[in-house]
């Protein structure tokens, strides 16, 4: 299934019943907003996406906000076409494998794409008035969370497009009591630019930028098809270009139109553009504001963005989330391109490899299609191990805890990855500590770096949960448990009793 807009995937949701509308008045404001303790119940039971249709404490109240669309992993698989999990990530493994696959986007008459319905000029730009704002928790700021950034090398002109957090200065808490200027909060907006392993992609743009001396010009869409959204979150090497993957996934050309005032290309569905440019030597402290592992960082100085125009759809849409102690929405948006980026570099060094599971808590679990006497050789688990960390991309390095488990081992199920480790792994031989990891960069109990404040290494853990036929023993017991066929046959056979 290819999907045009973010609004055709609204309405394959609305036609599975996994999104309703909700015309019950919820509070976004800031300080007593209702959103956080929103998220953490549709979480709880599971829940759809939402439509919020009527908020309090809001800028832009005929703006309707859509909340939690990829709150499961199986409304994630969608995004490709793809009901089941494990189909998802294997197609986005195999389309990232395969670059001949990829597909250049198509570049379109600006009379022809509904991003330019409405332009709103740099004289007349207020963000306070013009983008929606919401907030979460105890944030500082009101954050763009749904958006892909697209930069350009200084050097080479080829694009980059990531996925980045974005604040908007107008209303906002400033940490250490100050207040933002008229300009910052009417026009500026700051990016959270090292928040993904060192060295991302927008990071080396601006470097770049900073050392020639000159501004980089950025375009910020916002709500987009969701597979160019899960494009530009897969770690693909630096000068490669995510609009052609997305292109691959879709299985045709994205729409792409020249902005107004920056000479960037961006999806001419979006429901929103920003064009502006990073400004050299200008950076903002903001704060506090929540985490991917689900905690508050205080304060952090981040680049400043300068608005030059802003366009969007008629009557808009808007995509908010935050976050916050895992799972949340867009955990499975992330998870799925960690999943299908480490899957694709196993597997074409390692056959046995049938499924890598990362979990919202950033777990990694690998699945192998053998175990015991049918593995390759002694120690093959732990071989696996350090083929995750070697693995090529951006996340295989920043595993902190990786389970390895066999066949018969559900991968998404805690309690058999559980089972596996307190029956098949003994703690000092089965394990492998490493010293001297790359650190996911938000990891609270790793050390900080004093001149970033984030952190760089850290300490991680691999446990071989397979079965040590012939490492230890020459025969295991026979595990006791049903057919998972056999499951689904008394499942539906008392169906109208359950």
């Amino acid at each position: 299934m290819v999907f045009n807009d973010m609004r055709d995937y609204i309405q394959h949701l609305r036609d599975r019943e996994q999104l309703i509308d909700v015309n019950t008045e919820l509070n976004v404001a800031r300080e007593t907003t209702e959103l956080q303790p929103l998220m953490r119940h549709l979480h709880n039971i599971n829940g759809p996406a939402l439509m919020l249709n009527n908020l309090s404490g809001y800028n832009t109240n005929d703006i309707p906000v859509l909340f939690n669309p990829y709150g499961t992993r199986e409304r994630t698989s969608m995004i490709l076409g793809e009901e089941g999990a494990f189909d998802g990530k294997v197609k986005h493994a195999s389309v990232l494998t395969n670059p001949s696959s990829w597909l250049k986007p198509n570049c379109i008459d600006s009379s022809s794409a509904s991003c330019k319905d409405v332009k709103i000029e740099k004289k007349d730009i207020n963000i306070g008035k013009q983008i929606p704002h919401v907030w979460f928790g105890k944030e500082g700021p009101s954050y763009i969370t749904n958006a892909i950034v697209i930069t350009k090398d200084p050097e080479t002109g080829i694009p980059n497009t990531g996925c980045y957090r974005l604040t908007q200065l107008w209303n906002a808490s400033h940490p250490n009591g100050e207040v933002y200027s008229e300009e910052e909060q009417r026009q500026c907006l700051s990016i959270f630019a090292f928040w993904n392993p060192p060295g991302n992609h927008i990071g080396l743009h601006w470097a770049k930028a900073q050392e020639m001396n000159k501004p980089l010009e950025v375009a910020i869409a916002c709500v987009v098809d969701p597979v160019i959204q899960l494009a530009s979150a897969t770690g693909i090497p630096f000068g490669l270009d995510e609009m052609d993957f997305a292109g691959g996934l879709r299985g045709k050309p994205v729409d792409v139109v020249k902005c107004e005032t920056v000479d960037i290309e961006v999806p001419a569905t979006a429901e929103w553009v920003l064009e502006g440019k990073f400004l050299p030597n200008r950076d903002v402290t903001i704060g506090p504001h929540s985490n991917p592992v689900g905690y508050y960082d205080d304060a952090q100085l981040f680049p400043l963005i300068e608005l030059d125009c802003i366009t969007h759809r008629k009557d808009p849409i808007w995509y908010a989330t935050m976050e916050m102690e895992p799972p949340f929405d867009h955990n499975y948006m992330a998870c799925l391109p960690m999943e299908g980026e480490l899957l694709s570099d196993l597997q074409s060094k390692i056959p046995e490899v049938k499924d890598v599971v990362v979990t919202p808590n950033l777990s990694y679990f690998i699945q192998l299609s053998v175990d015991g006497p049918q593995k390759p050789h002694p120690e093959f688990g732990k071989h696996v191990l350090h083929a995750v960390w070697g693995a090529s991309g951006r996340w295989g390095r920043t595993a902190k805890v990786i389970v390895v488990v066999g066949p018969d081992v559900n991968p998404y199920d805690l309690s058999e990855i559980e089972w596996a480790i307190q029956t098949r792994v003994q703690p000092i031989t089965d394990t492998i500590m490493n010293k001297s990891g790359q650190a996911f960069l938000m990891d609270p109990s790793a050390p900080k770096d004093p001149g970033h404040g984030i952190a760089l290494q850290s300490e991680q853990i691999g446990i071989d949960a397979t079965i040590k036929v012939f490492e230890r023993f020459t025969s295991y017991p026979e595990y006791s448990n049903a057919k998972p066929e056999d499951v689904a046959l008394i499942a539906e056979k008392l169906k109208d009793i359950f």
